[in-house]
């Protein structure tokens, strides 16, 4: 009789926790927006480092950080990708007057969320790798003069300990300055050297808006879609 009653007990303590809910660690899937969009993700702002005085791209180090107010990547940032060559050019200017496109192309880097945001359990804070970002940049031209630039800015990555994955789009830019101008001004995300460390004095600055990120985590016998957010919002 002892012997049924604790092999009952070991049951019923099996199908308790069974039942019970599974409490979610790491990374929470789903789609999030920037404040300006009504969402929670932090507007930005980014540079772009050179390898010297002037630059074709090659060489270029990119460090993207949000930005509360006060705090630079306090909530998010992305860092340390690396463009091994020079930036395509698309020049479509008539006597000084029309578009020019400068396609960035960077490899690997890392980056961080905040762990009290809405796409983390709220216990530990998250972390992963870069595959390939991409920024392009839409410079405005009249009569040899540049207007303005804009960027749309699109990565991917992996999250460290996990299957789940990470696209974050950035669908408005705004091209600041560049060295050839003026200095970097306070409170702008540092010039990386290809090491990851602020060790560069020539580069590119701007600020972000208009952001989109979205985690998937794939479960046996469903692919993910994780790249379809880019295609969307390019």
């Amino acid at each position: 009789m002892k012997r049924t009653v604790t092999t009952l007990g070991i049951l019923l303590t099996l199908v308790v926790a069974l039942a019970a809910p599974a409490i979610a660690t790491g990374p929470v899937p789903g789609t999030y927006h920037s404040i300006d969009l009504g969402g929670t993700v932090q507007l930005g702002r980014l540079t772009q480092s050179w390898a010297g005085l002037v630059s074709n791209g090659a060489g270029d180090v990119f460090n993207m950080r949000s930005w509360d107010g006060s705090v630079l990547g306090a909530q998010w940032y992305f860092q340390c990708g690396f463009q091994g060559g020079a930036a395509s050019v698309q020049d479509n200017r008539v006597g000084g007057t029309g578009d020019v496109i400068r396609t960035n192309t960077f490899i690997g880097g890392n980056f961080f969320l905040d762990g009290t945001g809405p796409w983390s359990d709220g216990t530990k804070d998250l972390f992963g790798i870069l595959g390939v970002t991409r920024i392009i940049v839409t410079e405005r031209w009249v009569t040899g003069v540049l207007q303005e630039s804009r960027m749309n800015i699109d990565t991917d990555g992996l999250f460290n300990g996990s299957h789940c994955t990470l696209t974050f789009v950035i669908s408005n830019g705004l091209g600041e300055g560049n060295t050839n101008s003026g200095s970097l001004p306070a409170d702008y995300p540092d010039f990386l050297d290809p090491n990851c460390q602020a060790g560069r004095f020539y580069g590119a600055w701007g600020s972000m808006s208009q952001i989109t990120m979205r985690i998937d985590c794939p479960v046996s016998g469903r692919k993910s879609t994780w790249g379809s957010l880019k295609s969307t919002y390019r």
